[in-house]
């Protein structure tokens, strides 16, 4: 039987296959089922512009926003613009699309939504001139709940620190939390790592008045004792914090943080489980009790994965390795940035990963992944049977419907 033959009989006749135990922590890694694909923008509609990429998302209950890169390249392509759409979860369609943010010269390369505790929504720009420069955090700001947005403005200096990428933020208690990084090229870097980007330190910074201000409140560059890291998420852990953070050295960190963000435990995921080989633009969040860190494995030079990973808050080990996608034959690039949301439907919860991967058309495209939530999170006490192969989990690419406003959704034939 042909490789994808395998895979798509796998996929269909069990909830979950286990593919093995991994090795050093023997942890089970799983295969998900995917409910459907759909194409929400595709590149075929701007063969001029190919490359859509690096999602993020905000899930507003109803809606969801949806912010990637509009572009020609996957870095150094100017006047390269961040797009946003609006998805109805009932629906499942796409209400609205359009342009977020640009700047004449200069690269909107990726956006990161903030919700404030006044219900204010502003999406964060890591802004470049020129190839991989930043050119400082830009920020678009709405007041009516994600209608409508303001200009692009500069965020300007933090405590004489200018910051370039925004990876993540919490609001709660009246206070936004957002995890940035710095940069050698702008006011108040230091180079932390010899690389083309000239990467800084990634910090944590604060504001009481709905983002309006911010200030420095620590280090977590420094809090490992000068490591360099990249791509971090965090999530709250009671009053504490759990940290996920990519290293320009091959360490993947999950840490737990005090409620001031003082590293209490730190574990290097790469030495204890070495499936794991780099987190690309983690995310971590909590459901149903139990924490998980999402983001896209490499696993060769040419060959990535959409990984889920449950693991223990307290020992900080990985307890399961859930398989949601996979990618071959491609620069690692281009796939595979991801963000979750669930939404309720015929008595199920259904889980979406909003993330983006190449297509039939010239470029990449962004797409929902559908799963059952229920088969997602009890994937330890669910499935035998054979070892599918991490092929490229019959997805297609194919051109959203013209003029109705939503995309095309596709579910795999039975």
């Amino acid at each position: 039987m042909k490789p994808a033959l395998t895979l798509l009989t796998a996929l269909l006749l069990t909830t979950f296959a286990p593919l093995a135990m991994s090795a050093g922590e023997q942890v089970p890694t799983f295969v998900a089922k995917q409910q459907a694909v759909q194409i929400l923008a595709a590149s075929a509609e701007t063969p001029d512009r190919p490359y859509l990429a690096f999602p993020a998302i905000l899930d507003l209950g109803a809606e969801v926003l949806v912010s990637f890169k509009h572009g020609r390249l996957h870095a150094g392509d100017a006047d390269a613009t961040l797009d946003w759409m609006r998805f109805d979860k009932a629906s499942n369609r796409k209400l609205s699309q359009g342009t977020l943010a640009e700047l004449k010269g200069e690269i909107m390369q990726m956006g990161e939504w903030v919700r404030f505790p006044n219900g204010d929504i502003a999406n964060y720009v890591d802004a470049h001139k020129t190839g991989v420069r930043r050119s400082g955090l830009c920020v678009v700001r709405s007041e009516d709940g994600g209608r409508t947005f303001g200009p692009v403005q500069r965020l300007g200096l933090v405590d004489g620190v200018e910051y370039g990428y925004a990876f993540d933020a919490i609001s709660r208690n009246g206070s936004t939390w957002m995890l940035v990084m710095t940069f050698a090229n702008l006011p108040g870097g230091k180079l932390v790592y010899k690389y083309s980007s000239q990467p800084g330190s990634v910090d944590v910074i604060r504001s009481d008045d709905n983002g309006r201000t911010w200030r420095f409140v620590r280090s977590l560059t420094q809090e490992l004792g000068g490591a360099p890291i990249n791509e971090s998420a965090f999530v709250a852990h009671g009053e504490r914090f759990i940290v996920a953070s990519r290293g320009y050295d091959s360490r993947q960190w999950l840490l737990r943080t005090d409620a001031d963000f003082r590293v209490v435990a730190r574990t290097n995921l790469r030495a204890t489980h070495p499936f794991l080989q780099s987190i690309d633009r983690p995310r971590l969040f909590q459901r149903d009790g139990s924490f998980y860190l999402l983001g896209r494995n490499r696993v060769g030079q040419r060959a990535t994965e959409l990984a889920l990973f449950e693991f223990n808050p307290e020992t900080l080990a990985i307890l399961r390795h859930i398989l949601l996608d996979t990618a071959q034959d491609q620069s690692p690039g281009d796939s595979f940035y991801a963000q979750p949301f669930w939404h309720e439907r015929d008595g199920q919860t259904r889980f979406h990963i909003i993330t983006y991967k190449r297509g039939a058309g010239p470029g990449l495209d962004i797409v929902r992944l559908e799963f059952n939530w229920e088969e997602v999170r009890s994937t330890a006490h669910h499935g035998s049977g054979s070892e599918p192969e991490r092929n490229e989990f019959n997805y297609q690419g194919r051109a959203p419907n013209q003029g109705r406003g939503h995309a095309r959704c596709r579910r795999p034939s039975r």
